[in-house]
């Protein structure tokens, strides 16, 4: 008896810590659902011969010919897990500023990426997210009197690096694109073809992010899922400012935000504007982690720090809305 009390005892105590790490690691409390103008929608297209899923926000008020903003999920994530983690942010902005908003499923969770070394199910298959993309424009602007040249994307991690391959391979697609948690691909591990086209882009990566290695290296889940080497953030947001046109020391750097609580916790703007070329900024989040910052939802720890305080959204839209339409079809 006193053998298996013990034994009782020990499991008691392993499930304990157990629950605590859950709690402390990935626990997340949900955000709180914001009192919006209209309602969540979803969608089907097809695309090939695939049928892929979607939802999209319209809000009640907005101009005749809106512009789009898609916002892309990460790797295992869901339509409803980008809302989450945006803490519906980008609904709150939209119903502020009259743009729509679409949110495409990932092909078993996951995006058709640059990584050559990636080989989730969306890279191994070649899935056409490109093609869904371009073809979810053309849907919005016939049926919901969506701006075709007024579209611009945002994406997580493994969505930012979809934005990233449209940017590279197909930039006429859009008039902006924003990725977090997301450097580009070293060259070997580069499986992309580059039309040499500037687009504006954005870039915003925290410094402790435990998968995405702000100062470039290889991104994998934790040690799991290797998907090659990435450049570091200022590599990233040089070549599309090289791309664009500009001298390597031609971004202008400030601080743009600082934690009152935290001096640790900052975030640093290089910013590179010249009249006729494509804006690039590179939002290094000193302090953060694998996410989007904001105040409305506090990501896993394991993820590293939220920076609640400071509003990705609201800077990622602010960008876009100041970006020129892309040009019309001859």
């Amino acid at each position: 008896m006193k053998t298996t009390r013990i034994v009782l005892s020990v499991v008691s105590l392993i499930g304990v810590l157990i629950a605590g790490l859950y709690g402390y690691y990935l626990y997340t409390p949900a955000p709180a659902q914001p009192a919006l103008s209209a309602t969540l929608q979803h969608g089907r297209i097809t695309v090939g011969e695939r049928q892929r899923d979607y939802a999209y926000y319209i809000p009640a008020q907005r101009p005749a010919k809106a512009p789009l903003l898609f916002v892309l999920h990460g790797s295992l994530q869901t339509i409803d897990d980008i809302r989450r983690y945006s803490a519906y942010e980008f609904e709150r902005l939209a119903d502020e500023h009259g743009f729509i908003v679409v949110y495409p499923q990932g092909f078993e969770r996951n995006w058709n990426d640059c990584r050559r070394a990636a080989d989730y199910p969306a890279r191994a298959q070649n899935i056409d997210d490109k093609g869904l993309i371009a073809a979810l424009i053309q849907r919005f602007a016939s049926d919901h009197d969506g701006d075709g040249r007024r579209v611009f994307l945002t994406g997580y991690s493994n969505g930012g690096q979809l934005g990233l391959r449209i940017a590279l391979e197909q930039p006429q697609l859009l008039a902006g694109v924003a990725a977090f948690a997301a450097n580009l691909p070293t060259d070997d591990n580069l499986d992309c073809s580059p039309s040499g086209q500037p687009v504006p882009v954005l870039l915003m990566n925290g410094t402790r992010d435990p998968i995405n290695p702000y100062h470039g290296g290889v991104v994998t889940l934790f040690g799991v899922g290797n998907r090659g080497t990435v450049r570091s953030a200022v590599e990233s947001a040089n070549y599309f400012a090289e791309l664009a046109g500009y001298p390597r020391d031609a971004g202008l750097s400030s601080t743009i935000w600082q934690n009152p609580d935290d001096a640790a916790q900052r975030a640093q703007l290089v910013q590179w504007q010249g009249t006729g070329r494509p804006e690039v900024a590179l939002y290094s989040l000193i302090g953060g982690g694998h996410l989007l910052p904001q105040a409305g939802f506090r990501a896993p720890r394991l993820l590293g720090p939220t920076l609640s305080s400071f509003d990705g959204p609201r800077v990622i839209w602010d960008f876009f809305a100041r970006q020129r339409p892309t040009p019309a079809p001859l």
